[in-house]
Parts: structure tokens; C-alpha cells; sequence
């Protein structure tokens, strides 16, 4: 293979052709099921879902610096803000239609022409996050165009996983779980929250992680009643709990995982709390199969924190999420979401307990990733439990 080929199959960011294959026709054939002329995504994970092409600003940030158009029947359109991008595409990809254009108050008038160079002046187009302005001035331009909302398409294209991507979130998962052990490992008295992240994060880049995919984690004492959600200059104490939760990213596929532990011996209180937390997660767990709803795995998990005399310290929002391409991606495991689970879908279950009203203590938060089979489940995670706090 050439220099050139090498690069443009750059495993940093590209899948591989069969995977990349499998994308282009399940994106082609929902456009045809819907009755979609076009898409037009802008969501930086969305523009290297479609093209393979490792977007400046990918994760975890949305910068209105690129937008992809998928005609129907064709091949993707990129639009890009950067100049230097312009190489980068031509040496890092395959496309063989992409535009260097400006600031997003111009975009209306550039995806227009994008639109109308492929003949594209009517019918119905599918959009996830477009700018107001660029709604407006793009219907200005082209009347006739029906811009609907095609989140709810991203969702079923991106939710049942091809082989290839399950392998990529093993990947993703074990990378997490290296970091997990070096935080456990730098969690002792004195040390700052900050820190513990830093050991963390180094060790997951260090085994091959291409980022975070969200800020680490790491709550220590009263900040573990609250969840606090970003690693502070805190010192931990003995006898504290300390929440960790982290992501790591391989192939653009994101692994995401949590745990707690107790610095020194636990208080029985805290080992009730973490127990609770334990039995939340693998009553989740047990729920898994084809054909429940997300609802329902969420019920099985308020229900056992429930049983224990909790349900006023449980997480108040969605006990897990979709896993895989971008990060807390729908369908939610959630009360009232009625997606039923189907096989190929990674989810991540993260039930929580955290006492708010006694910071002594703290709380527990543990998070899985989980397989849904034609059988049943597959644990995805293999990261240990605190034997001390489970007694």
C-alpha cells in the first residue's frame, strides 16, 4: 500500500472499509425509507460518523466549524471552516467533494449552493443541530425545501452496533479500566481530586486513547453526596468516599465507566450506601434482554434502591444511556422512554446514591456497559468492586 493509502486509512480515526461501508448503506437506506432527499449534519461527531474524517474539534465540544451533506444516492459533501483543512482531506480521506467555507452567519447561502449544485431545491431534507439563522436564510433561498428534524433518525442509525464497532467499545472499555486502577492507585489521604484525574487520564492517553470524551470525574467526601462532575483542588481525607466516573475514546467509539471507593475502613453507613448502589446496578443488569424498554430497566433499578429505603437519595435523571458513537447518546434508560432494546445495542447503566443531606458519608455512583444479545445481556465491563465496602 502506498504512502498515500496509509494515510488516507489512517487508524486514528478510520474504521476500516467494511465498517465504513456498512455506515453508507444504512445511512442511504434510511434516507430512502424516510423519504429524505438529503442530510445535512453539523454535530462534529456526526461529520466523522459520515465521512471518516477526524474533524477539527471533534469531542467533546460542538463548534460550528463543519458541516456534512449526504445526498441521496451520492456521496458526502463536507464543508469546513479551516484552511488547513482543505489538505488534510485531501491527504486524510477519500472525499472528493469538500468546500472551504466561512463563519456560520454565511452558511445559509454556502449549504444552498451545496444544495442546489446537486440539484436539491426541493423535497425533504433531514438536519440535527442547524443555527436559526441558517434555517431561516436556507428556506429564503429554497422555499420549497421541507427541513425537518432527523435526530430521531441519528438515534436508530447509531444505536444497533456492527461487530467491528462492539470491538471498538471493548477497546474503549478496557482503555477506561486502566484508568480506573491508576486512580485507585493514586486515591490516598492528602492527595487532590485534581491529581487523581491527572494520574487517570495520563494512563489512558498513555495505553491509546485519542481523548476525554467529558471531563473525569473525581468527588471525594461531601463532593461525592452532590456528584460534583469535574475533579477539584480538594485534598481527600481517611474515611471518605470517592466517586470516580471516566470515558476514553478509541477509533471515535467511547468507553465509559465508574466506581467508588472508601479512603481507609468504611463506615457501616457507607458500606449500606455502596451495597445499595451495588444491588441498583445489578438488578439493571438482570433487566437486560430484546424487547424490554429502556423504561423498564430503569424501574428495576429505582425499585432496588427503592426496596432498601432510598428512593429519595436515587439519581433523579436517567439511570443509563446509549454507548458508542458520541457520548450519552439516546434512546436515555430513563422513566417514560418506551425504545424497546434490541441486539447490537451497548448501553451504559450508572445508578446512583448520593446523600445531600449528609456529606459525612457521601455516596456511591457504579456504572457498567452493557451488551444487549439475541439471548439476553453480555457484561462488557470487567473492572472489580470494593470487596471492604461490600462486606
Amino acid at each position: 500500500m502506498s504512502d498515500t493509502a496509509m494515510q488516507r486509512r489512517d487508524p486514528s480515526f478510520y474504521g476500516g472499509d467494511e465498517l465504513h461501508a456498512w455506515k453508507q448503506s444504512r445511512l442511504q437506506d434510511a434516507m430512502a425509507e424516510h423519504g429524505f432527499d438529503a442530510l445535512v449534519f453539523t454535530k462534529s461527531e456526526a461529520v466523522r460518523y459520515v465521512t471518516d474524517f477526524y474533524v477539527k474539534g471533534y469531542r467533546p465540544f460542538m463548534d460550528p466549524e463543519y458541516f456534512v451533506v449526504l445526498p441521496a444516492g451520492r456521496a458526502p459533501v463536507v464543508g469546513h471552516t479551516s484552511g488547513s483543512d482543505t489538505y488534510r482531506i485531501q491527504i486524510k480521506s477519500d472525499i472528493a467533494d469538500h468546500r472551504k467555507i466561512s463563519g456560520v452567519e454565511n452558511w445559509a447561502a454556502e449549504l444552498s449552493a451545496v444544495l442546489g449544485d446537486y440539484g436539491i431545491t426541493h423535497g425533504r431534507i433531514g438536519v440535527d443541530l442547524l443555527p436559526f439563522q441558517v434555517h431561516a436564510g436556507l428556506l429564503e433561498r429554497h422555499p420549497s425545501l421541507e427541513v425537518v428534524d432527523a435526530t430521531w433518525l441519528w438515534t436508530e442509525l447509531t444505536a444497533i452496533k456492527h461487530p467491528i464497532e462492539i470491538e471498538y467499545i471493548r477497546e474503549a472499555l478496557s482503555l477506561v479500566e486502566i484508568g480506573l486502577y491508576a486512580s485507585f492507585e493514586a486515591i490516598r489521604p492528602g492527595v487532590v481530586e485534581r491529581d487523581v484525574a491527572v494520574a487517570a487520564e495520563s494512563a489512558m492517553r498513555a495505553a491509546g486513547s485519542e481523548m476525554q470524551p467529558f471531563m473525569t470525574v473525581v468527588a471525594s467526601g461531601p463532593n461525592a453526596s452532590m456528584f460534583e462532575r469535574i475533579a477539584t483542588e480538594r485534598r481527600i481525607r481517611t474515611g471518605e468516599m470517592v466517586v470516580v466516573d471516566m470515558g476514553a475514546v478509541y477509533r471515535g467509539y467511547t468507553g465509559d465507566l465508574g466506581r467508588t471507593v472508601c479512603v481507609g475502613p468504611p463506615a457501616p453507613r457507607q458500606r449500606e450506601v455502596y451495597q445499595v448502589a451495588y444491588e441498583s446496578i445489578q438488578a439493571a443488569i438482570s433487566a437486560v434482554r430484546p424487547g424490554v424498554t429502556c423504561a423498564d430497566v430503569d424501574r428495576a433499578a429505582r425499585e432496588a434502591i427503592a426496596a432498601r429505603g432510598y428512593a429519595d437519595y436515587e439519581h433523579k435523571f436517567s439511570t443509563g444511556h446509549q454507548l458508542g458513537w458520541g457520548l450519552h447518546g439516546e434512546p436515555l434508560i430513563n422513566r417514560g422512554v418506551d425504545h424497546e432494546l434490541r441486539p447490537g445495542m451497548v448501553i451504559c447503566l450508572e445508578p446512583r446514591v448520593t446523600l445531600f443531606d449528609e456529606p459525612e458519608i457521601g455516596g456511591a455512583h457504579l456504572e457498567e456497559a452493557v451488551l444487549v444479545t439475541e439471548n439476553g445481556h453480555e457484561l462488557l465491563s470487567h473492572c472489580r468492586f470494593e470487596e471492604a465496602l461490600l462486606n
